[in-house]
């Protein structure tokens, strides 16, 4: 089928990058669709970083110019973070990011910590990747944190049009601190841009007056129009390609705090 507006519109906002795909069309297919992603998502890291894909620095006055930037923006982040400004310390992260340099597993690890205070729980995930790749061993508390997400969370994409009036409603909201949070954030983007990108805590959700459940693994891919609301909304159609998504388990486990304070990674108060 060729894309259309809503297509594109959609494709600038939900790329996930490589993943195997299984597409329903329902009734009144640019009314609704649902998909829902293979497993498999959680088998494949994230995009490479910006670092990743910059091209080294030629000469060695650049190179000395950018790791004393990249000094001075790593000591802001440690300020930040014993501060708790969580806003400030995802700002510089970013900043860190645009200049091209090589990350270190402390590095992502402050971004991860900074995504997670903030909600998104998508950047938390993709940041712990890199703070794996970029370790020399296997960090025990990144690889529990993973774990935990892994086994918590879902991928979600919604996407409403016009936007005007959107709605995302949670059965339960967690009790979860963390996952509290992540929901309250999907509320707000939703309700102000009508799209959501992200990862969701495992739950019944409302999108739109689409019911929907998020489950962990599994990726849940939504799309109301105006059109669907006037036809009256029908059940969406769930596929589970296989059984190679994590199960999510009925506890929880708690991600690891921040490193201790002299360490200059861990805020003051957590």
């Amino acid at each position: 089928m060729r894309p259309n507006a809503l297509d594109r519109r959609l494709d600038r906002h939900l790329d996930f990058g490589p993943a195997r795909a299984t597409a329903v069309t329902l009734p009144w297919s640019q009314a609704l669709r649902v998909v829902v992603l293979s497993a498999a998502w959680l088998a494949v890291p994230p995009a490479a970083s910006a670092a990743d894909k910059t091209a080294a620095p030629q000469s060695e006055e650049d190179k000395q110019r950018l790791a004393a930037e990249r000094d001075r923006i790593s000591d802001e982040i440690k300020r930040l973070i014993e501060r708790g400004i969580w806003d400030g310390v995802e700002r510089k992260y970013r900043d860190l990011e645009r200049l091209g340099v090589d990350l270190t597993e402390k590095d992502y690890l402050n971004g991860a910590y900074a995504a997670r205070e903030l909600g998104d729980v998508a950047s938390t995930h993709e940041r712990l990747w890199q703070a794996l790749k970029a370790s020399k061993r296997e960090p025990k508390e990144v690889v529990e944190w993973l774990w935990d997400i892994d086994n918590h969370y879902g991928r979600v994409e919604l996407l409403s049009i016009p936007p005007r009036g959107s709605v995302l409603e949670v059965a339960e909201m967690p009790m979860d601190p963390y996952q509290r949070k992540a929901v309250e954030e999907a509320i707000k983007k939703v309700s102000r841009d009508g799209i959501f990108r992200g990862m969701l805590p495992a739950g019944r959700y409302t999108f739109t007056s689409q019911e929907f459940t998020v489950q962990a693994g599994i990726t849940h891919r939504i799309e109301v129009s105006a059109r669907a609301r006037r036809h009256g909304l029908v059940e969406p159609v769930i596929i589970r390609p296989d059984d190679a998504g994590a199960a999510a388990s009925s506890g929880t486990t708690t991600p690891p705090n921040p490193p201790p304070a002299d360490d200059g990674s861990a805020p003051k108060g957590e």
